[in-house]
């Protein structure tokens, strides 16, 4: 992936959340607000992915072509899904929300929109990551020798001679989802005002107008061959929106109290001294010690087992026979072996070491201690996560390192050591995935008990999740996979770029709802 593509992917994934922090500085709008969007829009696809389906089934919902005979009508039905499907969970997100007192000002509002656009951004962001890498992997392959169609074919080559001469239109999809996020901002205020003034016809016009942007957008967009007069459409349609923002905000927004909080250099300072406090303990009761041991011993033991598996069959009274069935092994046994070790006790070991991070705190009583003081609440979640993740990442590479050696030293031919330690960063990003989620489960559960219940709970989700084809490419499971080729002789082609992108948006999902809940919990 070229570095402009990874800017604007990067870019997709982070300005959502930058955004949400400018506003949470300047307003006192609680993070658990951006969760409550996020969960609403990921809880409408639930239906409105199947719901295209179904119209498409039924014929309502045809080809997406200039000369498709039913185009119109099929970008008002996609459009009137797009509304219905959101705007729907959008109601329904408010009107929980209002039940608890959580939404009464127009920055909860507008962070709640910012949650629902935002989540869309950061899922889009890792979908463009894997399609653009997918892309750059045809790059010098016969498109002909595809089962494709004409038009396909065609759509195809323009593509991948599109990346072959990278041009500023590489930013188009950040800049589209930016205008998407003022649309999804505008009807999340659309919905606040129909709660506040009690008035469905706001909901009425949020529909239409999500409706509206996105049925013109598909129809338009199949006549109209310059990208960018079709984000200049977006921004005429957006406009409105963004008129919206402002005549709110002067109406509502302009008379909230303002967030005054501490400086980023003090705020910077008190996270510091949060990640040393946490490095010192992990230090101190010798877990840090215990996780590079026991990733070591994997590291050194993995391609023994690998290399003498037959022998050990051999050893075992009545299993002799079955010696013979096992192939001989290769490198790439050593590194599989290696990985699964890795991922079940590594997983293990995140799961004891991160179910407590807080729960415990809170049982102890440390926690009230330490927000009694002018702790900010990311600072406070944030330094457990990174301290974990600094312990692991120097373990994983050891381990790396040690496996690498008795393989190559066991194997002929070996592995390419610095692409196998890539590979360890792709299994260290992994069990930060893992981390996050038992993290967040830590925030949410009031003893350690309960902690490590949800957590698991969490974990499990992501794992199984894998097992779904439409999903998989997304989720850190794609991070195993790619992981197992790097390094070897003859490695499989693996797309894990969607992964990687996609395990850094749970794990910033999982993150900012476990800030959320420290802050809203009384401890």
């Amino acid at each position: 992936m070229s570095l402009l593509y990874a800017v604007t992917v990067g870019l997709m994934i982070l300005v959502p959340v930058l955004l949400a922090i400018g506003l949470r500085r300047r307003f006192r709008a609680p993070w658990l607000l951006w969760t409550a969007g996020a969960l609403a829009f990921f809880l409408s696809q639930v239906y409105h992915l199947p719901l295209n389906n179904w119209l498409g089934d039924l014929g309502l919902i045809g080809p997406i072509a200039p000369d498709a005979p039913d185009l119109l009508r099929t970008a008002i039905v996609l459009g009137l899904s797009a509304g219905l499907c959101e705007g729907l969970m959008r109601v329904a997100a408010f009107w929980l929300l209002d039940r608890r007192g959580l939404v009464e000002r127009w920055s909860g509002a507008v962070m709640v929109g910012l949650g629902h656009g935002g989540l869309e951004a950061m899922i889009l962001g890792a979908i463009t990551a894997m399609s653009i890498a997918a892309l750059f992997g045809l790059r010098g392959t016969d498109l002909t020798t595809l089962e494709l169609t004409a038009a396909q074919l065609a759509a195809l080559e323009k593509q991948v001679a599109a990346l072959s001469t990278p041009s500023a239109a590489a930013i188009l999809p950040f800049i589209e989802r930016l205008l998407a996020m003022i649309l999804h901002v505008a009807a999340s205020l659309l919905v606040w005002l129909a709660f506040r003034r009690r008035n469905p016809l706001y909901v009425v016009a949020a529909v239409l107008y999500h409706a509206l942007l996105d049925g013109v957008v598909v129809y338009a967009a199949q006549f109209i061959a310059d990208p960018w007069l079709i984000e200049g459409l977006v921004f005429l349609l957006a406009l409105p929106g963004l008129l919206l923002i402002g005549w709110t905000y002067r109406r509502y927004g302009a008379a909230e109290e303002r967030h005054a909080p501490p400086a980023w250099r003090a705020e910077w300072g008190v996270y510091l001294a949060l990640l040393r406090k946490e490095l010192l303990e992990l230090w101190q009761t010798r877990k840090a010690l215990v996780v590079a041991v026991v990733f070591l011993l994997f590291g050194l033991t993995s391609p023994l087992m690998a290399r003498f598996v037959s022998e050990i069959v051999k050893s075992v009274p009545g299993a002799e026979q079955f010696a013979g069935l096992i192939p001989e092994p290769k490198a790439a046994d050593a590194v599989a072996q290696y990985i699964e070790n890795i991922t079940q006790f590594g997983f293990i070991m995140t799961l004891l070491l991160s179910m407590g991070l807080l729960a415990r705190e809170k049982e102890r009583g440390t926690a009230a201690m330490i927000l009694s003081k002018p702790v900010p609440r990311w600072a406070y979640v944030l330094s457990k996560f990174d301290a974990l993740a600094l312990v692991y990442l120097p373990a994983l590479l050891l381990a790396g390192l040690g496996a690498g050696y008795y393989t190559n030293l066991l194997f002929e031919p070996g592995l390419a050591i610095g692409a196998f330690l890539i590979g360890n960063v792709l299994l260290w990003l992994w069990l930060l995935t893992m981390a996050a989620a038992v993290l967040l489960g830590s925030a949410l559960g009031r003893t350690a008990l309960v902690a490590a219940g949800l957590g698991l709970l969490f974990s499990v989700i992501l794992l199984v999740g894998g097992a779904f084809p439409q999903a998989a490419a997304l989720l850190p499971g794609g991070l195993v996979s790619w992981a197992a080729q790097l390094g070897v002789e003859e490695p499989v082609p693996v797309n894990g770029w969607g992964a990687l992108a996609g395990s850094i948006v749970v794990i910033l999902f999982c993150l900012l709802t476990a800030v959320g809940v420290v802050e809203r919990q009384e401890v």
